[in-house]
């Protein structure tokens, strides 16, 4: 204000007017006198003001600058100086041309109060403060002229708010926006966010165009107006559910089906969507598209059951294979004994009984005189004893073949009717002896053990009884008796040893192992032996192994093996769940 108080007006960006007193506007202040004691003498009411002045520019969080019309600083508050890093007295009086080299901002300040001073326009902007250590500081600067009480400009004023955290933070949101962006833009995924009333709030581009429609548009609809009710019912009833309880939906499975007809399977999982304070607002999620997926998976079922029917043929033409072996093997004794009765019969002596017959006939006449007087007569009886001996050992021997041919015939029905069996109740589960089921499967083999002059060893334990399908068991079990067997034959040794092992394993399974001395596996086939098509016999198909244990894990098994490699024999384990015991404590 002027020397009788008048106030002097200067523009501002927030506002057009604001009066300061004049005495301010000056680039020094003279102190009033003061009275004796201290006491100032003047008008109390405008050091009140200064004071006042003083203490708002010095205690705002802005840094506070005027300047005269040559562009000299005429006042400075503090926290200006700490801009600067200069004292208050280093800057009051100069130029921002005057300024050290290493104030960048300097040479723009000139040209804003030449602006300002020439055009009477305020400046309103954000600007970049380099300091000299490197580090950038962001300011909102609002400069302006400063009138005179007749409104002549006479210099400019300043005021520099440090925005630096809010410059930050919005690079930082904007950084995330960007990513978000990206995301909703490139992601071949369903990204979506709705409000508590599941109605679509943003959604990514690649939903939009499944659902036909811009990202503007889908704002504010919901799954009812793409879905048919059976997708869209279950799916709000999920998001309700995630709003009231706060818990996320995670993986779940589900097939969705638009109003065309055109259905999708996705992998879906939905979280709760919060706001600032925590509350829930709504939801987002995440939809990944696994149709190819359920179509491979479908695709490998089909293939699955198909592998698993020809694993299943293929164990029975092992074990027919086996059942044959054994009954050519019976065969051969029926061959046998069959050629002897034979022999026998065509040499058998009963013919002699005819010639005597013929001979007594002829002589009926006078059959005392004929034993009294003939020679022949009188050799009859001997030689008859003796026919009858003869006949009597002959009809023996006859009898004994006859019964090894009934017995050996009853062996082969007994061999047909078990595989006949076991092909007649496969599929079923029953609760079956371990030891029987290792029985069996040996005596489909029994004949090639006794051919190769193989030595059984039992290892046999008590255990639960097994909870499987007996005839895929016996189809494991056979196959790897006779894989022992060409492991055996192949290692050409004289000591051929094949062991069966029966334990239980745990309270709940049961280990079979079939253990040979033959030729071992070296480690790199351990991994691939049961891989389907992988043999090392040259008449090998590969199969037997892989569906072995295809066939195991259709019991609830598994089939493993062991080898030390090359010379060491091998070791085949078969472990299936058992029956629990309920026998309990003794």
């Amino acid at each position: 204000m002027s020397g009788n108080g008048s106030p002097v007006p200067f523009k501002c960006a927030w506002e057009n007017r604001f009066m300061i007193p004049r005495s301010l506007v000056a680039s020094a202040v003279d102190p009033a006198p003061k009275e004796p004691g201290g006491r100032k003498t003047g008008s109390s009411g405008v050091e009140d003001a200064q004071m006042l002045y003083h203490s708002l520019v010095e205690h705002l969080p802005v840094c506070v600058f005027r300047k005269d019309l040559e562009g000299r600083f005429t006042f400075v508050n503090a926290r200006f100086c700490r801009l600067k890093g200069l004292p208050a007295e280093q800057i009051l009086g100069k130029t921002a041309r005057e300024f050290p080299p290493q104030d960048t901002s300097a040479p723009q300040g000139a040209r804003d109060h030449d602006f300002i001073v020439r055009t009477g326009e305020p400046i309103e902007r954000e600007e970049e403060y380099l300091h000299p250590d490197g580090s950038v500081q962001y300011l909102q600067v609002v400069k302006s002229p400063v009138f005179d009480a007749a409104g002549r400009i006479i210099g400019t004023q300043g005021l520099l708010l440090d925005i630096t955290q809010r410059k930050q933070t919005e690079q930082e949101l904007a950084y995330e926006r960007e990513l978000l962006r990206s995301l909703m833009d490139n992601s071949h995924d369903h990204v979506y966010f709705k409000d508590r009333h599941s109605a679509f709030i943003r959604a990514s581009a690649s939903l939009c165009k499944r659902f036909g429609v811009t990202e503007h548009e889908i704002i504010g609809m919901t799954d009812f107006d793409f879905f048919k009710e059976g997708h869209a019912r279950p799916a709000y009833e999920d998001e309700q559910q995630i709003i009231r309880s706060g818990q996320p939906m995670l993986g779940k499975v589900e097939r969705e089906v638009l109003k065309d007809g055109s259905e999708l399977w996705v992998l879906t999982s939905k979280m709760p969507l919060r706001n600032r304070a925590g509350e829930i607002v709504g939801t987002f999620g995440i939809s990944k598209d696994i149709t190819a997926m359920k179509q491979a998976e479908a695709e490998l079922d089909v293939a699955h059951k198909q592998l698993m029917q020809a694993s299943r043929l293929a164990g029975m033409a092992e074990v027919a294979t086996s059942v044959l072996h054994n009954v050519g093997n019976v065969l051969n004794s029926v061959t046998t004994s069959c050629s002897l009765v034979t022999e026998k019969v065509r040499g058998s002596k009963a013919a002699s009984i005819s010639k005597i017959a013929a001979l007594l006939q002829t002589q009926a006449q006078d059959l005392p005189g004929f034993f009294a007087n003939d020679p022949r007569g009188r050799q009859l009886p001997d030689y008859v004893n003796s026919l009858a001996a003869h006949l009597s050992k002959e009809q023996g021997e006859i009898v004994t073949e006859l019964n090894s041919l009934r017995s050996n015939i009853d062996h082969i029905k007994e061999i047909v009717a078990m595989q006949q069996n076991y092909a007649r109740v496969s599929g079923v589960i029953e609760s079956l002896p371990a030891i029987a089921l290792v029985e069996d499967a040996l005596r489909m083999n029994q004949g090639a053990m006794e051919r190769h002059h193989i030595q059984l060893v039992r290892e046999f334990s008590e255990t639960s009884p097994l909870l499987v399908d007996k005839h895929k068991v016996l189809q494991i079990l056979v196959n790897l008796i006779r894989n022992a067997k060409y492991a055996l034959d192949e290692s050409r040794q004289t000591g051929k040893v094949l062991t069966l092992r029966v334990a239980p394993h745990g309270n709940d399974r049961v280990r079979i192992s079939v253990i040979d001395n033959g030729v071992g596996i070296p480690p790199e086939n351990l991994t691939r032996i049961f891989g389907h098509g992988f043999t090392t016999r040259k008449d090998g198909h590969g199969f037997g192994l892989h569906s072995g244990a295809l066939a195991a894990r259709e019991l609830g098994g598994s089939l493993t093996v062991y080898s030390a490699g090359l010379g060491t024999g091998a070791t085949f384990t078969l472990e299936l769940p058992s029956q629990p015991d309920k026998r309990g404590p003794a």
